[in-house]
C-alpha cells in the first residue's frame, strides 16, 4: 500500500468483479438462506470495483479490493477498530498507553478471544501479524507506519509492547483498522483461521463470498447470521442491483446513482463526509509553479462551490487548501479561499505571465472524480489565461509515470489521518513527495508535534502545519467528496464513518 497522497490508500478501494445477472440469480439463494439463518438473517453487501483482479487471501499484502477489506475485517479480528469519530476504538486491544515521548506503546490484548481452530489469541499472534506486514511493506504501502517490529515484544499472553522508529503520538489512530491478526506462524490463508465475527464458507474466483456468523466470537452473535459480499465493476450496475432487490447495501455508489436513487425513493442514502478529495497538485520544484504567485493565482481562479457541484453533484464540501477535512488536527479558524479572477490575473502578470501560459494537467480514471476534476479545473483556469490541456493516463501507469513526475497533476486522497499523509507525501525525508515540498523547519515542527502525547497540544501544533501547507504549498484542495452508500430501510447499525467495513453490529429486518 504505497501511500502517495492516499494512493497508498488504494488498498481500501475496490477491484472485485461480479455481474448483475449473477447477483440477481443469487438473490433467490439468499432468500432461501434467510429461512435457515436464525436470529440475524442475511446481509447482502455490494461494493464498486475497478478492474478484474482475483480476490486476495493474504490479509497483510497488497489489498486493492474493497471486497477484500470487508471480508478480511469479518474473518480476522483487528488490533484496533476505527470509530466513526476517526478515533481508535477497542477490538483485540482493550487498552493502550504511550511512554513520555511516544516511542513505546503498551497494548493490552483481551484474554477471551480465540481463533476458529480453538486456539487462544495472544500478544505473540499480534506481533507475528505485524512482522508479516513489515515483511510485505513494499506491497502494502507501509501500513505499519513507524512501528519498529524488531524492537517490539510480546511480554506475555496479553501484553504487547510496540516500539516506534520515531516518536509517534498518533500510532493507535494510524494502526486502527489496519492490523488483521492471524495465528503465529500461519503462512497459508486460502482456508483462513481467524478470530473475527465471521467464518468464510465459500468464495469464487470473482471475489463473491459467503460467510457465516462465528458462534464463538468474543463480541457476541447479534449481527447478521450470514454475509454475502458482491463486487461490481460498474457503479451503475451496483446501484441497479440494490434497486432491483438483489442487495441490501450498495457501498461507494457514484453521485449520479445516489441522486437517481434518492429521487426514486425507497432507499436510504448514507453520506460519509470528506471521504475523498482530488486536489490539483503543483510541484514547487518545477516551473511555473516554483513561483508562489503562480500557485496563488491558480488557487484564486478556482470556483470551488461550482467544482463541488459539477464533480460531486453537490455531495461534498468546499475545500480551503487544507488536505484533510474531518481530522481532529484541522484548525477551526481555517479561512475560505476566495474566488477572485482579477487578483489571479494580476498575480500572473507580476510573475511574468501577463498573457497566461499553456500547460498540461495530468490525470486518470483510477477514481471517477479525478478526470472530472481536471476537466472542470481546465475550464476555470482558462478564465485567467492559463491554457490547460488535460492529459489522461491509464490507471495502470499514471501513478508511476505521471504522478510526482509531471509538474501539474490531479491527486487522490482519502480520509487517512493527517499524520499518515504528511509522513508519506510531505516530509523532506519521505521517499515520495507529491508536490516537491521540502522544508526542514516544517519537518522539525512535525516531529515535535508527534512527540507530544497531549492530544489538544498536538492537534494545535499540527493545525499550524495545516495553515502552512495551505498558504505556501502546491495543494489546491478545492473540495471534498462524500462517500455515498445506499441501503434498504431494513438495514440498521452499519458504521457510517471511516470504519464502515465493520459489519458485525449490523441488523437486517424483514
Amino acid at each position: 500500500m504505497q501511500h502517495p497522497p492516499d494512493r497508498r490508500r488504494r488498498f481500501a478501494f475496490p477491484v472485485a468483479v461480479a455481474a448483475v445477472m449473477a447477483i440477481t440469480a443469487a438473490c433467490s439463494a439468499g432468500s432461501a438462506a434467510d429461512e435457515d439463518a436464525s436470529g440475524g438473517g442475511v446481509l447482502r453487501y455490494g461494493t464498486v470495483a475497478a478492474g478484474g483482479a482475483s480476490p486476495v487471501t493474504d490479509p497483510h499484502g497488497s489489498l486493492f479490493n474493497e471486497s477484500d477489506w470487508v471480508r478480511h475485517t469479518a474473518v480476522y479480528d483487528l488490533l484496533l477498530r476505527l470509530g466513526d469519530d476517526h478515533e481508535p476504538a477497542p477490538a483485540l486491544a482493550t487498552g493502550w498507553e504511550a511512554d513520555d515521548d511516544a516511542t513505546e506503546w503498551t497494548f493490552t490484548i483481551r484474554d477471551d478471544a480465540e481463533f476458529s481452530d480453538g486456539s487462544p489469541v495472544t500478544a505473540a499472534d499480534v506481533l507475528y501479524s505485524m512482522e508479516r506486514m513489515d515483511e510485505q511493506a513494499a506491497a502494502n504501502g507501509g501500513r505499519l507506519g513507524t512501528v519498529d517490529v524488531s524492537s517490539s515484544e510480546a511480554v506475555d499472553e496479553t501484553t504487547l509492547v510496540v516500539a516506534t522508529t520515531t516518536p509517534d503520538a498518533e500510532l493507535p489512530r494510524i494502526l486502527a483498522g489496519m492490523v488483521f491478526v492471524v495465528p503465529d506462524r500461519a503462512t497459508e490463508f486460502d482456508e483462513p483461521v481467524g478470530s473475527g465475527p465471521y467464518l468464510l464458507d465459500e468464495i469464487d474466483a470473482a471475489g463473491t463470498a459467503r460467510l457465516s456468523r462465528n458462534p464463538d466470537w468474543w463480541g457476541g452473535t447479534d449481527g447478521p447470521a450470514v454475509l454475502e459480499l458482491h463486487g461490481f465493476e460498474d457503479p451503475q450496475a451496483l446501484a441497479s442491483a440494490l434497486t432491483s432487490g438483489a442487495l441490501d447495501v450498495a457501498a461507494g455508489v457514484s453521485p449520479a446513482a445516489a441522486k437517481a436513487a434518492v429521487a426514486e425513493g425507497g432507499l436510504e442514502l448514507v453520506r460519509r463526509t470528506g471521504a475523498e478529495t482530488a486536489p490539483l497538485l503543483m510541484r514547487l520544484d518545477a516551473a511555473p509553479f516554483d513561483d508562489p504567485q503562480v500557485r496563488r493565482a491558480v488557487k484564486l481562479a478556482l470556483d470551488r462551490p461550482a467544482m463541488v457541484e459539477q464533480v460531486y453533484l453537490g455531495y461534498g464540501t468546499v475545500g480551503n487548501d487544507m488536505i484533510k477535512l474531518a481530522d481532529p488536527s484541522v484548525p477551526a479558524d481555517a479561512e475560505p479561499v476566495e474566488h477572485d479572477l482579477d487578483q489571479a490575473r494580476d498575480l500572473l502578470a507580476e510573475a511574468g505571465h501577463p498573457d497566461g501560459f499553456a500547460i498540461d494537467l495530468h490525470t486518470t480514471t483510477a477514481y471517477p472524480s479525478m478526470l472530472t476534476a481536471a476537466t472542470v479545473a481546465a475550464q476555470q483556469l482558462g478564465e485567467i489565461g492559463i491554457d490547460v490541456t488535460v492529459e489522461e493516463h491509464s490507471p495502470s501507469t499514471y501513478w508511476s509515470e505521471a504522478y510526482t513526475v509531471e509538474s501539474f497533476t490531479v491527486g487522490y486522497y482519502t480520509d487517512t489521518p493527517f499524520a499518515t499523509t504528511v509522513r508519506q507525501t510531505t516530509l523532506t525525508t519521505s521517499a515520495f513527495s507529491d508536490t516537491g515540498w521540502s522544508d526542514e523547519d516544517f519537518d522539525a515542527a512535525f516531529a515535535a508535534a508527534m512527540a507530544t502525547v497531549d492530544d489538544q497540544a498536538r492537534n494545535d501544533a499540527l493545525g499550524e502545519l495545516h495553515h502552512r501547507m495551505a498558504a505556501e504549498g502546491g495543494w489546491a484542495v478545492w473540495g471534498f467528496g462524500d462517500g455515498l452508500d445506499l441501503r434498504t430501510s431494513a438495514v440498521e447499525g452499519l458504521p457510517e464513518g471511516p470504519g464502515r467495513f465493520y459489519l458485525a453490529e449490523a441488523t437486517v429486518g424483514d
